[in-house]
């Protein structure tokens, strides 16, 4: 849909955030659905494995040739085979170096890959969300899944399935070893490990909690500054004087993301003291049996034995701690999945039909129907007991006669706006059907009916970028002398030249360098360029000052040329020359003819013109130009 950011309804505030990551254990299912994510770069994988494994075996090599150079080298004093064995240890040593700066680069490119496929998964996904999944949720809330989530699970993509091959690879090929070189020996050295598995279990469930309620804590954070570090929040916040409640709502949430990293870093930093305690009195232990074994002199151990055995063990140790360490970051990384799978498991209320009319732009007409339309928002304040509000919409009936102007008038609440996301697909109807030129909206794909469609808000959206951009938004190809033919029609082509920049000014965030009668007509300008079949007008000067209505009208009414335009107005003064006037109340369409015609036949028509021309005397001759 092209045009000016919408129809006005807000999304966010402080109200509820989406929705919030489970809180049970690890789910199975989550864990497949994050290693599915690696299908694609399977053969790259099984490369890394090959490169994990051929490491993991050289790493073996040195201890055991110590164990040669200790007992056979050194005692015989042949030096040749002991410079075969040191050069056997450095050759072993480089070349297990190289597969591992190897493997490495493949698995750092492959989980950035992964990583950067998962994020722009969800970037689609959340585009074909309806306008109902960002209304209740927080802006902040999905920044900070978009960026905080995704940024954290970037050390479990990048290197996990690689580190625990890895860590497996030396732990098998090292305890292999220690059983070759003594039982006894391994007997000692292995009867620790149930205690770091019990220390793994321990700490993975507290860090996956913590993690999922930093990240929580997180969100909030980016969600409160988002809003109230925006231009329009930081307006509303000093005009209020609410900066001081603001500050300390901030520090509230800042505060507690800091006590529970606190936690969750003392959390990881208790369970590596553990690890370098065991370091420490593993070897000692080892030595003490072997003194013991060699001063007793009953078993075949010997110096060369116990050397290479505690440097296996050493060696170990390490990988065992990194995986033990590696299965943490996967359980605390896995309450980041959750959150993001929260978003992915969202089901777009509204979607392409399977098999979708083509519509030929040349030859529409672009008349609009409702068809005994009903509709309600779901989810707001009034749910009767089945839990679906009152219909916002009931049985509207009417049709805007192509290339011809139709305003839909009415107090607020009326039902008006709500009729303008209906032709757009941003909500679908609950019975009744929109058409367009006799083909139901819904049977179209929806980027074909945002193309015939064009919107001028009366909350004009710009972003920040130069005047330039946000004109091509309407027409991306457009050349320079198109968007300033388009300027000109919607007489802002002036203004833009007096800027320092022209064309190549920013424009501020939501375009608040430039005054609201600016931004209006820079999004008339970009809605001409779109050149849209039908053209939906909603409040487009209800806040303006007299001068900026003067000139957006004459823009629209170039804009309006030809085309089929839906008018929401409040401003009756706005719309009193339009072809039809539609007049609704309470969801309803209670009459529907030409000015004339409504002032003798619709009392409400008629108490609405009575209130705003009795109230402001003159403002026919003061105001805009009828449309």
């Amino acid at each position: 849909m092209r045009g000016g950011g919408g129809f006005g309804m807000g999304g966010h505030g402080f109200g509820r955030p989406g929705p919030d990551a489970p809180t049970g254990p690890i789910k199975r299912a989550t864990l497949m659905r994050a290693l599915r994510l690696f299908g694609p770069y399977r053969w790259r994988l099984a490369l890394v494995m090959v490169l994990v494994l051929g490491g993991a075996g050289l790493g073996v090599v040195a201890p055991l040739l110590v164990r040669r150079v200790i007992d056979d080298a050194l005692p015989s004093g042949d030096m040749s085979y002991l410079t075969a064995l040191v050069l056997g240890m450095i050759g072993a040593t480089l070349l297990a170096g190289g597969l591992n700066l190897w493997q490495t680069y493949v698995n750092t490119t492959v989980g950035l890959h992964v990583m950067q496929d998962l994020r722009e998964s969800v970037y689609r996904h959340l585009q074909r969300q309806t306008l109902r999944f960002f209304t209740r949720t927080r802006t902040g809330d999905i920044q900070s899944r978009m960026t905080n989530d995704i940024a954290g699970t970037q050390s479990v993509l990048s290197d996990t399935v690689s580190n625990i091959v890895s860590n497996v690879a030396v732990v098998v090929s090292s305890v292999a070893a220690m059983l070759v070189i003594s039982w006894q020996l391994s007997l000692v050295g292995l009867g620790m490990m149930p205690v770091f598995i019990y220390l793994m279990v321990r700490v993975g469930r507290t860090r996956r909690r913590l993690t999922r309620d930093a990240q929580r804590s997180v969100a909030e954070l980016t969600a409160r500054t988002g809003e109230t570090l925006s231009v329009s929040g930081v307006i509303v916040a000093k005009t209020f004087a609410r900066e001081r409640e603001h500050l300390e709502q901030f520090e509230t949430n800042s505060r507690q993301l800091t006590r529970i990293s606190i936690r969750r870093q003392m959390t990881g930093r208790g369970f590596f003291v553990t690890v370098q305690t065991f370091f420490g009195l593993a070897p000692a232990l080892i030595w003490w049996l072997g003194g013991w074994l060699l001063a007793d002199g009953s078993t075949s151990v010997t110096v060369g034995d116990l050397v290479a055995f505690t440097t296996l063990q050493t060696r170990l140790l390490m990988p065992l701690a990194g995986l033990m360490f590696r299965t943490v970051e996967v359980t605390s990384s896995l309450a980041l999945f959750d959150r993001i799978f929260d978003y992915l498991d969202e089901t777009p209320e509204i979607l392409d039909p399977p098999n979708p009319v083509p519509i030929d732009r040349a030859r529409t007409r672009g008349e609009v129907r409702f068809d005994h339309v009903a509709f309600h928002y779901r989810g707001r304040p009034g749910a009767d007991g089945d839990g679906m509000d009152a219909f916002s919409l009931d049985d509207v009936d009417f049709t805007a006669a192509a290339a011809k102007t139709t305003a839909i008038v009415g107090p607020s609440g009326s039902g008006k706006t709500t009729v303008g996301y209906l032709i757009s697909r941003l909500y679908d109807v609950d019975r009744g059907k929109v058409s367009v030129d006799d083909i139901d909206v819904r049977d179209v794909a929806l980027e074909e009916l945002n193309r015939l469609i064009g919107v001028v808000s009366q909350d004009p959206f710009l972003f920040h970028a130069s005047i330039a951009d946000n004109l091509r938004y309407g027409k991306p190809d457009a050349t320079q002398e198109e968007l300033e033919e388009a300027a000109r029609a919607a007489q802002i082509h002036d203004t833009v030249l007096g800027l320092s920049e022209g064309y190549e000014t920013l424009v501020g965030e939501r375009g608040y360098r430039m005054s609201g009668g600016e931004r209006q007509r820079l999004v008339i300008a970009r809605v001409l360029l779109a050149d849209p079949r039908i053209l939906l007008l909603d409040e487009a000067t209800s806040s303006l000052d007299t001068r900026s209505e003067r000139l957006i009208q004459q823009g629209l009414a170039t804009l309006m040329a030809g085309r089929t335009t839906i008018a929401i107005a409040h401003r009756l003064s706005t719309v009193i020359n339009a072809d039809q006037i539609v007049v609704m109340d309470r969801g309803r369409v209670v009459a529907r003819g030409h000015h004339e015609e409504m002032i003798e036949r619709s009392p409400l028509y008629r108490q609405l013109y009575e209130e705003q021309f009795t109230a402001i005397p003159g403002l026919l001759a003061e105001g805009s130009r009828p449309v």
